[in-house]
């Protein structure tokens, strides 16, 4: 069991989880002192390459629009995906939560049907959830519900320009923005440290609701937040005659979000040999001219939900914002209902314990870091009850492995074998 007593401002190599939030704007600065800064304060390297796409509305679509799908929308079917995604049922690891949550983290026994991944951190699986929730956010479907691709509402970008952090920017989301910099966004404190802004009644207040489903996507949306506000007094100090400061932090921020992406986040799941295969001889199926690319519903509605195995049962969020002892909870815990100050991670809550200790979910050389889940066919217990704050949309089951295997009748999508064939 961890008894560390370390605050979080102080870690025992010296990095704390204030670095994770100012690291990076260290090396904006070293942008800022090449000549490269100033070349994106004009308009000459917002080439349509780069450039932000505002936000707005498109559809889904398909990889492959000639296979069938995998089974008819029946009862019977609809029946049977219930079966196979149900708490207790072939896909539940079953993980013992009467252990409860520290034991479920340190004791190796605990963790047989549910295994760690020792290639990934914790916060690789959110880093993920991130990433998703500013490509796809399905409005105009159904769980269950046969519906085209092409007439569903995709709220999102598929082009990472961060418009689950911007939302359609200062003028026209004044609400996610500091009333005194109105380039800046809008960031409040927990108690200890920064959080969302928030309603009275605790919901907050960003461009993607989905992003306080949990603490910790929660605490990503929030670095976001601050590192842009970094980079605006960046462009302020280096270019005070910047044409369009808040577009130029935003270009900043978002090559930055980029960066990670291509040299961190993809080479952990594909490798770094079919990274550098795509970028020099292109994608072999999804081929679709850049100004006609939607998302598939064969990677909305399938492929990219693997990362729901690697959710663990629960956390440590800090090293000692629980009355100066670490944090631990569930990811999700139906105790934490109608909790001011919930049990679990669940998000839509303030509380000066709740906020994210970075060295549990980043390996920044401290000892601190700890890994997710393994990408197999087992889902933590936990996602098998969700709570209503979660959920994009009500109604449904309330299992997270069912409302997937749902959505697959919704976009009527091909079997894994006919794919592999195609």
């Amino acid at each position: 069991m961890e008894t560390t007593k370390r605050s979080e401002t102080e870690s025992a190599k010296g990095f704390s989880r204030r670095h994770f939030l100012k690291v990076a704007g260290a090396g904006a600065a070293a942008i800022g002192a090449t000549s490269g800064l100033a070349a994106i304060g004009g308009q000459s390297l917002l080439s349509p390459d780069v450039a932000l796409a505002a936000t707005h509305l498109e559809n889904f679509g398909r990889i492959f629009p000639s296979l069938p799908s995998f089974a008819p929308a029946t009862d019977v079917v609809r029946a049977a995906l219930m079966d196979i995604g149900k708490p207790g049922g072939i896909l539940d690891a079953n993980d013992n939560l009467a252990a409860g949550p520290v034991a479920l983290i340190v004791d190796p026994a605990l963790s047989a049907n549910n295994r760690n991944n020792p290639t990934h951190t914790a916060g690789t699986t959110f880093m993920g959830q991130f990433l998703d929730h500013d490509m796809t956010f399905d409005t105009g479907s159904t769980l269950g519900v046969p519906t085209k691709p092409e007439s569903a509402t995709n709220a999102r970008t598929p082009s990472f320009d961060l418009d689950s952090v911007y939302g359609r920017g200062p003028v026209a989301d004044s609400q996610l923005y500091d009333p005194a910099n109105r380039i800046k966004f809008k960031v409040e404190s927990g108690g200890l440290f920064e959080d969302l802004p928030r309603t009275a009644d605790m919901r907050a207040i960003i461009a993607d609701p989905r992003n306080d489903e949990n603490m910790v996507i929660a605490g990503l949306q929030s670095a976001f937040f601050l590192f842009h506000n970094k980079m605006v007094d960046l462009v302020g100090r280096t270019m005070p005659a910047a044409r369009d400061p808040f577009r130029t932090a935003r270009t900043l921020t978002t090559y930055h979000y980029h960066w990670l992406i291509l040299k961190e986040f993809l080479p952990l799941f594909v490798g770094q040999p079919m990274v550098d295969r795509i970028l020099s001889e292109g994608r072999r199926f999804y081929t679709v001219k850049k100004d006609e690319a939607v998302i598939p519903v064969e990677f909305q509605g399938a492929t990219y939900r693997f990362g729901h195995s690697m959710v663990r049962p629960s956390y440590r969020a800090n090293l000692a914002g629980d009355q100066g002892q670490p944090f631990f909870a569930m990811i999700f815990d139906p105790a934490g209902d109608g909790q001011a100050d919930p049990v679990d991670l669940r998000g839509g809550a303030r509380a000066p314990r709740r906020f994210i200790g970075w060295q549990t979910f980043f390996n920044f050389g401290d000892g601190e870091v700890k890994p997710n889940k393994r990408i197999d066919t087992r889902i933590s217990t936990p996602l098998f009850h969700l709570p209503l704050n979660a959920l994009a949309f009500p109604g449904g089951p309330l299992a997270l492995p069912q409302r997937n295997l749902l959505r697959h009748l919704t976009w009527q999508l091909p079997s894994g074998q006919a794919i592999a064939r195609a």
